[in-house]
């Protein structure tokens, strides 16, 4: 079964995570992910790094690094 756009379930899958306000390491940083912690994938920037979360419990949505979650779909899907 294939959720709908916006929908797809993650999970972080390191100790901590942070989410940042934009894909970059220097941008404001809008909150920490913890291992196991669910969320919902958006989609990834195009050289696929970065992907666009939102935490499930906080709400709290950003750009992560894309090594430290994990989602259903193998292959990540580009945001425009």
């Amino acid at each position: 079964m294939t959720a709908p756009a916006g929908k797809e379930p993650c999970q972080i899958d390191s100790d901590a995570a942070v989410i940042h306000q934009a894909p970059s390491r220097s941008a404001a940083k809008m909150g920490i992910g913890y291992r196991d912690q669910k969320c919902s994938f958006h989609g990834c920037t195009r050289d696929v790094n970065w992907a666009r979360i939102t935490m499930k419990a906080s709400g709290v949505g950003g750009w992560i690094d894309r090594r430290l979650i994990s989602t259903a779909r193998e292959t990540p899907t580009r945001t425009s």
